[in-house]
C-alpha cells in the first residue's frame, strides 16, 4: 500500500515532506512519483526551485490542504536521507501517512462513487487516525521532554548533595555518588542511564555509584550542566569541563516547579516528627548557608545555625500549611525517588493520627503505635 516511484539522473533541489527537513543538495537525482495511478500530476523544475504539490479535498467531515515533496535520490544521499527518517522517528511515521484509509474515505465523504479518487484506494490522503496520531504523537514527546528534565533537574540535586567529581594530577577522573544502604535503588537507576558501578561501602551501611568511563562521564555533565548549584559541585565539575573541552554553564535562580529540590533532599535531606510539639519536618543539612536562603522565598521554611563550631546550617519546613502545599503542589510533580517519599505520603496522617499525652482512649493510642511504627519502618 504504498507510492512507488522511478529514479531518473538531473539535477534539483528539493524541499522534504511538511517543509519539517529542507535539504538542499546539488548534482543529485531527479524522481518523479506515480501516485494514485497518476491522478496526482507533479511538475519539475530547474535547480534550485522548490517541488510543490496542493491538493484539496473538500467535503463536510474532511477539508485537507497538504503539500507533499519527496527527493528521491542516488544511492548516497538516500542512505543520508533514511539516517535523518532515522533520528526523527519518521520511519514508524511514514507507513501512516501513505496509507490510505479507504473506509473512513468512501463512508465519510460527499464523493460520487465514481470519482476517480475513489476507484483507487492508494490514493494519497490524510485521514483523521492520520491528524489523531500526529497531535497524540507531538503530546507524547512534549511529556518526555518534561520529564527527562525533571530527571536530569533532580540528579543534579543528588550530585549537589551526595556526589563528587574527582581529577587526579594523575588524569584519574570519576564521578561518585554516595548513599543510604536502602536507597541503593537510586544508584543503580542512574547507573542504568549512564553506566558505571554500584558497590557497598566496606564497614558501612551504605553503598557508593562510581562512573569513570569517558562517555558516561560526558553524558552526565552534558545532562546536569546549569542545573547545579552548589558552589563546590561547580567548581570540581568545572575541571572536568577543561579537560573534555565543555563549555560551563550556571544556573538561573531556582522556581517552585524545579526537579532539583526533589533531588536535594533525597541527599541530604530528613524527614522526621516531633511527638511532644506535634509537628513534622522537613529538614536539609548544610555547610553552604548561601544554598539554603533562597529556598525559604519559595518553599518556606526557615534556615537555623546547627553547629556553631562546625559551621553548618539547616534548613527546615515545619509550618502544617507550608507542608501541605509541598504535598500537593510539588511532590506530586516531583517526587523523591528514596524511601523518604513514604515518609511524606505519611505526613498528612500524622496530623489525623496524633494525640496529645492527656488522652487516654485506647483504640487511639493503638492507631498512634501503630502508625509510629509505620513510620519508623518507611512503610506506607
Amino acid at each position: 500500500m504504498y507510492h512507488s516511484s522511478i529514479f531518473r539522473h538531473q539535477t534539483i533541489c528539493v524541499e522534504s515532506i511538511c517543509n519539517i527537513i529542507t535539504i538542499v543538495n546539488s548534482q543529485i537525482t531527479k524522481a518523479r512519483d506515480y501516485l494514485c495511478n497518476n491522478h496526482c500530476n507533479f511538475k519539475f523544475f530547474n535547480s534550485f526551485t522548490i517541488i510543490r504539490l496542493y491538493m484539496n479535498i473538500m467535503s463536510v467531515l474532511i477539508k485537507w490542504k497538504f503539500e507533499v515533496t519527496r527527493k528521491l535520490v542516488g544511492i548516497s544521499e538516500a542512505i543520508r536521507l533514511i539516517l535523518v527518517f532515522i533520528k526523527l522517528d519518521w520511519i514508524n511515521l511514514m507507513p501512516k501517512l501513505f496509507i490510505l484509509n479507504t473506509q473512513i474515505f468512501i463512508n465519510k465523504t460527499r464523493f460520487s462513487p465514481k470519482s476517480p479518487l475513489l476507484k483507487n484506494k492508494y490514493c494519497l490522503i490524510f485521514s483523521k487516525n492520520m491528524s489523531t496520531y500526529i497531535k497524540t504523537n507531538s503530546l507524547d514527546n512534549k511529556d518526555t521532554d518534561l520529564d527527562d528534565l525533571a530527571f536530569r533537574e533532580w540528579l543534579a540535586g543528588i550530585i549537589d548533595g551526595d556526589g563528587y567529581f574527582l581529577l587526579s594530577k594523575n588524569g584519574y577522573n570519576s564521578c561518585e555518588i554516595t548513599m543510604d544502604a536502602r536507597d541503593k535503588k537510586v544508584l543503580y537507576l542512574i547507573q542504568q542511564r549512564y553506566g558505571g558501578s554500584v558497590k557497598q561501602v566496606s564497614n558501612a551501611y551504605a553503598f557508593k555509584y562510581k562512573l569513570r568511563n569517558r562517555a558516561g562521564l560526558i553524558a552526565i555533565i552534558n545532562d546536569i550542566n546549569g542545573l547545579i548549584r552548589n558552589p563546590a559541585r561547580l567548581l570540581q565539575m568545572n575541571k572536568l569541563c577543561v579537560k573534555f573541552d565543555i563549555e560551563l554553564k550556571y544556573s538561573d535562580n531556582i522556581t517552585f516547579n524545579n526537579g532539583w529540590f526533589s533531588g536535594f533532599l533525597d541527599s541530604d535531606g530528613s524527614i522526621y516528627y516531633n511527638e511532644s510539639s506535634g509537628q513534622v519536618f522537613i529538614g536539609i543539612s548544610q555547610k553552604n548557608k548561601f544554598l539554603l536562603e533562597p529556598l525559604i522565598n519559595i518553599y518556606g521554611g526557615r534556615v537555623d545555625i546547627s553547629s556553631p563550631k562546625l559551621e553548618a546550617f539547616k534548613y527546615v519546613i515545619y509550618r502544617k500549611a507550608e507542608l501541605f502545599n509541598l504535598i500537593d503542589n510539588y511532590f506530586c510533580k516531583y517526587p523523591l525517588r528514596t524511601e523518604k517519599m513514604k515518609r511524606v505520603n505519611l505526613i498528612k496522617q500524622f496530623y489525623l493520627m496524633r494525640i496529645s499525652k492527656k488522652n487516654k482512649d485506647i483504640v487511639k493510642f493503638n492507631e498512634w503505635v501503630n502508625f509510629k511504627d509505620k513510620w519508623e519502618k518507611y512503610q506506607d
